[in-house]
């Protein structure tokens, strides 16, 4: 299974417009490779920065169908117009639904780490769960994940 962006290579930095010094939305991504009896995906952007206890969550979105091979740019709130793909945003570390990108600190870098998740059942919850209730709802159901790492510093 394979997770990449256009907008940013592996391990590289998080273009400006995706972050809230900029336009706050969520990079493009694409995978592949996807196991055989995936039936639903999710997508998780955490900070990792050492210096946190737990990875600090940017955006949690599942119920992606299997059938799609990428989500284009510009997912930040649930209100914004991605009723065709009929996915679900989870909470994210502000308590808020949608993408909120990373905001760094002149000088500091920090990373992050996106994780693609191929699940062999649709997750039975609704929109808005917290990362503790996603968890439960996909426990058992990953059968295999992809992993982009990524990197921002703020910006004078």
């Amino acid at each position: 299974m394979r997770l990449w962006s256009e907008a940013f290579e592996e391990g590289q930095e998080i273009p400006i417009e995706f972050t809230k010094d900029g336009r706050n939305v969520s990079p493009p991504f694409n995978w592949s490779g996807l196991p055989a009896g995936t039936r639903e995906l999710a997508l998780t952007f955490e900070g990792v920065t050492p210096s946190t206890h737990e990875p600090w969550l940017h955006w949690l979105a599942y119920k992606i169908p299997a059938s799609l091979g990428g989500l284009p740019a510009g997912f930040k709130h649930e209100r914004e117009p991605e009723e065709p793909l009929h996915l679900f945003h989870g909470k994210n570390a502000l308590g808020g639904d949608g993408y909120q990108g990373p905001q760094g600190t002149v000088g500091r870098r920090f990373r992050y780490r996106i994780r693609l998740l191929a699940l062999d059942s649709p997750v039975d919850a609704p929109s808005g769960l917290d990362r503790k209730h996603f968890e439960k709802a996909i426990h058992g159901h990953v059968l295999d994940q992809a992993e982009l790492h990524a990197s921002y510093t703020g910006q004078p």
